[in-house]
């Protein structure tokens, strides 16, 4: 672990993190996370509380990123890639949540968007699929920000 980190500072614009309190001691990485979980009920057992501690923080860094990226608007995940029944209808869904529409709109809106972002935006901007396209570029991908461009 310590050689990926260092690895990681030598990088331009590679922030580094560590849940381990030795390496935030001696200012190793830039930001330290250290969840205090006390022992484990099983001496020895690093998968229940540190193993679970630890995961919760990488989902907590993670959904921060998603944010960050425009992968989500709202709290629905528009990123999603339908390249299976279930993420199709996981799109389905998605697209009526954001925009109010039924299935039948939402399956329509997605074959001519192919994409659940472009697909919203069409709908909630009433603009065809090149403009949409467009505006989402302009706003760095950001549905958010496509939509809302003055928040």
């Amino acid at each position: 672990m310590l050689g990926a980190i260092l690895h990681a500072r030598a990088l331009p614009r590679s922030p580094s993190a560590s849940l381990r309190r030795g390496f935030a001691r001696h200012k190793i990485v830039d930001l330290a996370i250290t969840p205090v979980t006390g022992p484990e009920v099983i001496t020895g057992s690093t998968r229940m509380k540190a193993g679970t501690a630890t995961k919760l923080v990488l989902n907590m860094l993670s959904t921060g990123v998603m944010v960050r990226t425009g992968a989500v608007y709202g709290n629905l995940m528009v990123n999603v890639k339908p390249t299976n029944d279930k993420l199709i209808d996981r799109a389905h869904r998605i697209i009526m949540a954001a925009t109010g529409c039924d299935r039948y709109a939402a399956t329509r809106l997605l074959i001519e968007a192919d994409s659940v972002k472009v697909a919203i935006a069409m709908q909630l901007l009433s603009l065809p699929r090149s403009q949409a396209e467009e505006r989402l570029a302009a706003a760095g991908g950001s549905l958010t920000r496509a939509l809302h461009p003055d928040a």
